[in-house]
Order: structure tokens, then C-alpha cells, then sequence
């Protein structure tokens, strides 16, 4: 078990060279960034090929590792340019890369070490089953699924992977890697960075007063910090590459002191977390099993601290105020309008407000302009010895040292013997103590001189030439460590980015055209046709009974996407059913118990290298956000599109039917119909799944439809509709049919893809 704080690794955000700064002068131990166009977070800054070196250097300086984010989902055409800049971060030497395409972990565990791969919160890893499927690849590290219990931490660094937390920030209410809705309602993926987050936007349940009842609350982590280290966390990441810089480097020095000072904090710390970013943070979260309470409803943004309330034209505070504040007006929790401090006080402050508000509105301060000053103008310090050598007739020399690093520089002038006046030890001392804006602090000199004159300028320039020198030898002997780089060619994972290469189709005939069909009944399963090629029952309890039946039937039980490892370890067991799976944990289940299985639309199966991950699958789902268009040019043609049925848009483990009620377990309401509208009046239904816990799925309101556009067979996956079923086996059979879709439908992703 770890117990050594020294190991405990603080992991900052980097969306910009700002970011960068002030998490690193706050005292985090690594940061993480995007670079190119494979990144989860395409609307930050990042940072380019050009600049990178000059930045992980920047970083090794300090001891400070740099993971590069190449963590988004991967077109078959783009798969090569993805390899080719794994390969670009490793010869620049990044400590590591946050990695969500498995083909692509595959490919940066064979890279020669030390380079840690790490497996994203993307791929839902919550259990020691996902941990095995990932080690098996190479991963390294593994970013714990976000909705994962504290048992299922203790499970996964049981098994002595390098596990990663998130300590702070912004939460997804939709389980890790499995949200479709920016997608679909927009085709602006959040598997590839660009989420428009649709989960932010105002809704009614069940035709109530519209609030914001996806809009999940932020992360603090300072109450739990101590749970996730004793469950053997070693990495704690901090979310937040979109945020202003300030938000990097207060969250740094926060976190840094919470471990530093076993795991004690001030109710300041809270309150400067709160004042850089608050979305009603909260500690809810791998504590809390049915993560009841973590949805924000009345705030979806940046809602500050109090600080007063409105009087007059100004603010009667109740907290120091300077000029300049940022704050927000809330009237019953409401937000009305921003504004900004026009005076200083603790009393009454001047204020200019952009909206029409009344006395007694409460005022929440978003930006502290004292606070933001105090986090830019930190400076992280290396602790540097100095030795200085002058005697006449010779060139001076000076000496800089820190831990195991030394440089010398020579002076370019010959050291003149004094004629009148000579400098003395207290002169040179003085210049030398002169650090500027370098980032020593100079600890110890030591000089040796004769009877000398030297100008104060000429002692200057040699501590700026040899500070500066000393920053590059403290960059390369960390670099040193990645020699072997240089060695490794690129050519060398041809056989990876040759498409011909991945797939393994096992007969000629698993490319056929098939039709498969998703059950939700027992009387649906009894009814599907023999010439089915499979038939799927997903429902609503997975327990013995339902196992049996899906294996009676011939049927490929549906498993939810976060159902607990052991528990359907145990079933599958005992029953021998095959499966689906949308989880890389559940084909380890399926794999280690020789189950049949399916590789499910959970996997997000986007380009042949992921497919060539499953081979030993009896087929798999292509990702729904791929186009026709896109899965035309796979070479491995054995996959299913999902052309008719429920188009699922997030899985939730938290209860929306605790939300829309306010009930528990003891009252669950959970039979009852839950529709959430949005300001357009479109809808979206609530299903309700449980294994050992419950889990639920947001519906679209519109099915996926496309039988007006389908004119030829292919393998085709469905949901179960006896008009729907005789259709595509028609089609399938080079047949043509009449059907018409008369109910409100969707086209999906199908023809024209997502950004």
C-alpha cells in the first residue's frame, strides 16, 4: 500500500503558456497540455510543435514533468499524423502522453523508457478488470473513471498501476467517455475536443419550472484527498485546461500545501478556490456511491463567493473589496447581472452593475484582483551555490551549482590587477546576491580573489551568463535520462499505421451482410426471425434470470457500461451468457471467463486499429459518431452500424429521478416516466438499469432513422420493431420494400459526421 507523501504526484492543467507558468510557480509536480488537433480540449490555447521544446524544458528545470494530451478519438485518416506526433513528443522529451485510442497506447508502450503511458479517464476504466485490459496494452497509469467509487480506487492501485485521481474542477454528469450529446444535437464531438456541452443548458423535468438539471457541480477535493491516498492515489489531477491561468496556479499551491501539511487546510483555501472558479463545488464524488446531489440546478457557471449585498449604487460588503473585483448579482439564487468594484472597502464599495438590480440582491465576487496578483507574481526558486575566481593576469571564472548540476563560465576579459582602489569580497558579493528575474535563489558563495579592480557591469553579465547556463545544464542532465530516444525510428510502427496490416478478419464470410437486433422483452426475443444474424436482449435488470434467458435464446446480453465488475464476473460465471460490452473491463470479463462477446458502441470503435483490439469479437458496433462516408473507408468490414432505434446520448450513475423528486432509495420513484425538455421543446427520455447499482441513460426523443436513405443491405444493427426487422432482412436479402418512417426521427451522425 502507499503510505510516501513523496510520491504524490500534484498534476496541473496547461491550456496555454500562461497556465503553464503559474501552475509551475505555484509548486505543482507535473502538468499536463494539448498539442495539435488531438486533444479533448480544442478550445484552449495549447501549444504547437515549434514551441513544446522550449516548454518541457522550461518545466525540467524545475523538476517538473510535462504528459502531452493526445487524448481524443482518432479517424482512420488521421491515425497516422496521431502516430507521427506521439512520436514528435517523445523525441522533444515529454515525461509521458494521456492516451484514449487503444492502438495508440499500444504503440507508445513499445517506445523504449523511461515514458509513462497513460490510459485516459475516456477509456471508464472504474475497476480492476479495466486495469488488466490496459496493462496488457502497456499502459502505465490509469485516469480512474470520474464517477468510480473508493472501492474501486483501492481495487485498481491494488494492482500496482500508477493510479490517477481527479482532486478538482469540472465534473461530466454523463459516465467518462460515453456521452454522445454535443455529438449528436450538434456534431460538435466531445470525444474530439470539442463539446459545446449541451449538459449546461436550461431544462424542465416532467414540465417543471426549467432549471439547469444536467449542470453537474465542480469537484473539491480537499475532504476527500485524504480518502483517495489512503485507497493508494499517487497522481491528482486538476481539471481546468479552459480556465484563466490565476485558476492553474491557485489549485497547484492549494492542493501542494494540502499535502505538505497532512492534509490539513484553512477555510481560506476554500475560499480562493471558490473565488477563482466556483460551479457550487462540492466534495461529492468517489465518496458518495450514488452521487446523489451533485447536480447544480439553479448555477451552471462561475458563481464566485459572497461578498454583500447590493446597496444603492454600490455593495454593502461584508469581505474586503478592491477595485477592479469582478462580481455577479443574484437575486434568490438567480444570477441578474455582473459587475465590477469602482472603490476599495469593507463596508460600502462603489460599484458599476451591467443590469437593473435592488438593495438586499446578494453579491458574489468572481474575480479578485488581489488574489489573481498574488498567484501571477509567485516565482518558483532553485536553490543555487555560487563559486567566484578572479586573480590578475587571468581570466575570472564563475561556478553555479544546484543538486547534482554545475556549470562554469569564463569571463572575456583578462582580470587587471588594481591600480588604486580594488574591489573588495563585500562588492562582488553584493552583484552576486543580484538575481533579477532568473529563477535562483542563490543559497552559499564562496570567492577567491587576488587584488583585482572589476567593474560592477562585468561581474553582472557573468551571473546572468552563468544562471542562464545553468538553467540549460539542469534541463539536460534531467533530459539525460531520455538518451535513448534519439534510437528510436518511427519506421519501426509501419506495421501500425497500415490499415491493410490491422485487420484480421477471421472467415471470408464475417464480413457478410448481417442484421442484428436489440430485445428489450422476453416476448421481443421470442419473436425475432431465425435469419437473424444476432440477437441482442438488453434488460432493464441484469441479474441470474435475465443472464439465462439472453443464453436460452441465443442472445448476447446487454451489460451497462459502468455495471460492477465482480458482480457480473460472478453472473457470467455461473450462467455462460454471451455479452456486449461497452467497457474495455467487461471484455477483459468476457476474455478471461472465454465468453462470447460483442465489442459494444461504449468502446467508440473509430478507426481499424481500435477494431483490431477486439478481433477475438464476434463482430463490433462502429463508433455513432462515425458517417457511411467514414465506415466505407475501414478496411475491417465486420463491424454493425446502428441504423434504427434509441439513440442514447449520456449514461448517468448519479439518479435523476432523486433530482426530479427528491427521493432516496427508501422511496424510489424510478417507475415513473422522466422527461427532460429543453427551451426548444425537444425531449429526451430517462431509462433505468441496474446490476448491483443502478445506472440510467438519456434517450434521445427522436429515434435514429435512416430507411429512406438505405437502399442496398449491409450489416446493420437495430433496435427490435417487427416492421424495422422485415425491412432490413428484405434489404439484406437484395430485396425492396415499401417502408416508410412516419414517426419523428433522426439521421444521426450517419451522413454527415461529426467535427
Amino acid at each position: 500500500m502507499f503510505n510516501e507523501k513523496s510520491k504524490i504526484e500534484i498534476l496541473a492543467p496547461a491550456g496555454s503558456e500562461e497556465q503553464l507558468i503559474a501552475a509551475v510557480n505555484n509548486g505543482c509536480d507535473s502538468v499536463y497540455l494539448g498539442l495539435g488537433n488531438f486533444n479533448a480540449r480544442m478550445k484552449a490555447p495549447n501549444f504547437t510543435e515549434e514551441n513544446i521544446k522550449g516548454w518541457i524544458d522550461y518545466c525540467h528545470i524545475f523538476g517538473v514533468k510535462v504528459y502531452v494530451a493526445i487524448n481524443t478519438s482518432l479517424k482512420n485518416s488521421e491515425f497516422a499524423e496521431a502516430v507521427r506526433l506521439l512520436k514528435e513528443v517523445y523525441d522533444k522529451n515529454a515525461d509521458g502522453v494521456i492516451l484514449t485510442d487503444l492502438a495508440l497506447i499500444e504503440i507508445a508502450a513499445q517506445l523504449p523508457k523511461p515514458f509513462e503511458v497513460v490510459a485516459s479517464t475516456q477509456l471508464n476504466v472504474h475497476d480492476e478488470f479495466g486495469v488488466r485490459f490496459v496493462k496488457k496494452l502497456g499502459a502505465s497509469t490509469v485516469v480512474c473513471a470520474r464517477e468510480s467509487r473508493i472501492e474501486q480506487i483501492k481495487e485498481i492501485a491494488a494492482t500496482g498501476i500508477t493510479t490517477e485521481c481527479f482532486i478538482h474542477g469540472a465534473t461530466c454528469v454523463c459516465q467518462s467517455g460515453q456521452c454522445l450529446f454535443s455529438a449528436m444535437v450538434g456534431g460538435n464531438s466531445g470525444n474530439r475536443g470539442l463539446c459545446a456541452q449541451p449538459c449546461r443548458k436550461l431544462y424542465s423535468i416532467n414540465d417543471s419550472p426549467m432549471k439547469y438539471f444536467l449542470s453537474a457541480r465542480d469537484l473539491c477535493g480537499l475532504n476527500i484527498a485524504k480518502k483517495l491516498y489512503d485507497a493508494g492515489v499517487t497522481v491528482y489531477k486538476i481539471e481546468g485546461r479552459n480556465r484563466r491561468a490565476e485558476y492553474a496556479g491557485i489549485t497547484s499551491k492549494v492542493y501542494k500545501n494540502l499535502f505538505e501539511n497532512d492534509f490539513k487546510f484553512e477555510e481560506e483555501d476554500v475560499n480562493n478556490l471558490a473565488e477563482m472558479y466556483n460551479r457550487d463545488m462540492s466534495s461529492l464524488g468517489y465518496t458518495d456511491g450514488s452521487k446523489m446531489g451533485i447536480i447544480s440546478p439553479n448555477s451552471q457557471n462561475h458563481s464566485g463567493v459572497a461578498v454583500g449585498t447590493v446597496s444603492g449604487n454600490g455593495v454593502a460588503a461584508t469581505k474586503e473589496i478592491f477595485k477592479g473585483d469582478g462580481l455577479k448579482i443574484f437575486d434568490n439564487g438567480k444570477e441578474v447581472c455582473g459587475g465590477i468594484a469602482t472603490g476599495c472597502g469593507n463596508r460600502f464599495v462603489t460599484a458599476e452593475f451591467g443590469g437593473t438590480v435592488r438593495d438586499g440582491m446578494e453579491v458574489r465576487r468572481t474575480t479578485s484582483v488581489k488574489l489573481c496578483e498574488e498567484i501571477k507574481n509567485e516565482r518558483r526558486k532553485i536553490n543555487t551555490c555560487l563559486t567566484f575566481e578572479a586573480y590578475e593576469g587571468k581570466t575570472a571564472k564563475l561556478t553555479a551549482s544546484s543538486g547534482k548540476s554545475f556549470v562554469t563560465v569564463e569571463s572575456d576579459f583578462i582580470t587587471q590587477k588594481a591600480q588604486k582602489t580594488p574591489t573588495t569580497r563585500e562588492e562582488i558579493l553584493q552583484q552576486l546576491q543580484k538575481t533579477g528575474n532568473s529563477h535562483n535563489t542563490i543559497c552559499d558563495i564562496d570567492i577567491k580573489m587576488g587584488n583585482i579592480f572589476l567593474a560592477k557591469s562585468q561581474i553582472n553579465a557573468m551571473r546572468r551568463k552563468v544562471l542562464e547556463a545553468l538553467d540549460k545544464k539542469i534541463a539536460e542532465d534531467y533530459n539525460s535520462k531520455f538518451s535513448d530516444r534519439a534510437q528510436t525510428n518511427i519506421a519501426n510502427f509501419e506495421k501500425f499505421i497500415n490499415a491493410e496490416s490491422v485487420c484480421n478478419c477471421r472467415k471470408s464470410t464475417s464480413c457478410a451482410n448481417t442484421l442484428a437486433v436489440v430485445c428489450y422483452t422476453s416476448d421481443q426475443l421470442k419473436s425475432v426471425p431465425g435469419d437473424v444474424g444476432y440477437k441482442i436482449y438488453k434488460p432493464r435488470f441484469i441479474d441470474e434470470n435475465s443472464l439465462l434467458l439472453a443464453k436460452e435464446s441465443d442472445a448476447f446480453v446487454d451489460i451497462p457500461s459502468f455495471a460492477d465488475g465482480k458482480y457480473m464476473f460472478d453472473l457470467l460465471r455461473l450462467t455462460g451468457a454471451g455479452v456486449v460490452c461497452h467497457n474495455v473491463g467487461h471484455v477483459q470479463i468476457a476474455r478471461e471467463l472465454g465468453l462470447k462477446y460483442i465489442a459494444g458502441s461504449g468502446l467508440n470503435i473509430y478507426n481499424d486499429y481500435i477494431a483490431r483490439q477486439f478481433d477475438d469479437a464476434e463482430t463490433f458496433v462502429y463508433s455513432p459518431e462515425l458517417s457511411l462516408k467514414e465506415i466505407s473507408q475501414f478496411v475491417n468490414g465486420r463491424g454493425l452500424i446502428f441504423v434504427d432505434g434509441k439513440i442514447i446520448l449520456m449514461k448517468f450513475v448519479h439518479c435523476p429521478y432523486a433530482v426530479a423528486f427528491s427521493c432516496g432509495c427508501d422511496k424510489c420513484k424510478a417507475d415513473e416516466k422522466l422527461v427532460y425538455t429543453d427551451e426548444l421543446g425537444n425531449k429526451f427520455e430517462i431509462n433505468r438499469r441496474r446490476d448491483k447499482f443502478c445506472t440510467f441513460e438519456l434517450v434521445n426523443g427522436n429515434k435514429l432513422s435512416v430507411v429512406s436513405k438505405l437502399k442496398k443491405g449491409g450489416r446493420f444493427l437495430v433496435d427490435y420493431d417487427e416492421k424495422i426487422v422485415s425491412h432490413y432482412l428484405e434489404l439484406n436479402n437484395g430485396g425492396k420494400t415499401e417502408y416508410v418512417e412516419i414517426a419523428p426521427h433522426t439521421k444521426g451522425r450517419l451522413f454527415d459526421g461529426v467535427k
